[in-house]
């Protein structure tokens, strides 16, 4: 039986119809921290006092509330469990330290990062240019020569920080602050770029293009209604390709699109 027929058969009676209709299909889980993104709040307790029933792997339920700023910081609600919002994640073979109230990290990248781990060869030097808490630096440092890892949010850092010991890794240079100031720093240094903001990413590439050594690749990140119109304004730095990372809304995809520059 899926998670959505579980959740409705133990809130039939507890609450409407209506509301019956439009329980989430799924969720997502960092850790033992389940998070959940509903369509209406009106009977959240309940369904996460539900949700603690069904999957009992879960310590805590918490609200998905989107991402705000530049910083892409979390807004979440705990809902029901353990007041707690840090956990130990582990994934390709990686542990992350997590506070989900302070660092993004989304389930949709999974696949990418399979797809990257493929890819990347063991005498490169890859430039994570919005790194976060290193959900692709520490999984790629485990093959590549050395990665430099860039983001300007101080909480994303400390974990990243954090997360860099957990995996002994001595391979990875953290960077705290905005990547387009280190553009003059890392000049003509990667042979891999990961461009992993989504929203009007074209400011960014022109400092990508900077810190590119000559046939470098860079994974460009952008959510958008038309692929094909992103690709072709992108071709003119080399061979374009793209796939769908997950949907992000009604007709609009998360997109990356591998440029191999000329």
């Amino acid at each position: 039986m899926s998670f959505y027929l579980k959740l409705r058969k133990k809130l039939e009676k507890k609450i409407p119809k209506k509301e019956l209709d439009i329980l989430p299909r799924s969720y997502n889980m960092i850790g033992d921290i389940l998070i959940l993104k509903l369509k209406s709040e009106k009977h959240k307790k309940k369904i996460a006092k539900a949700v603690l029933d069904i999957i009992p792997s879960a310590k805590t339920i918490v609200l998905d509330k989107g991402i705000t700023g530049i910083k892409r910081k979390p807004k979440i609600e705990i809902l029901a469990g353990e007041k707690k919002t840090i956990t130990l994640h582990k994934e390709h073979g990686a542990k992350f330290w997590i506070d989900i109230s302070k660092t993004m990290w989304s389930k949709g990248n999974k696949f990418e990062k399979q797809r990257l781990m493929k890819l990347v060869k063991k005498n490169e030097i890859i430039v994570d240019m919005f790194s976060g808490l290193g959900y692709f630096s520490i999984i790629l440092a485990k093959k590549a020569k050395k990665v430099y890892a860039i983001d300007i949010n101080k909480d994303a850092i400390e974990f990243l920080e954090r997360n860099v010991l957990l995996n002994k890794l001595n391979n990875v240079e953290i960077l705290h602050g905005d990547c387009r100031k280190f553009a003059k720093l890392l000049e003509n240094t990667a042979d891999r770029i990961i461009m992993g903001y989504i929203y009007n990413t074209e400011k960014f590439l022109p400092y990508a293009l900077k810190i590119a050594k000559k046939n470098a690749v860079i994974h460009f990140h952008r959510i958008t209604k038309d692929p094909e119109k992103i690709k072709k304004k992108l071709e003119k730095y080399g061979k374009v390709s793209y796939r769908l990372v997950k949907t992000y809304a009604p007709n609009v995809g998360h997109y990356v699109f591998d440029i191999k520059l000329k």
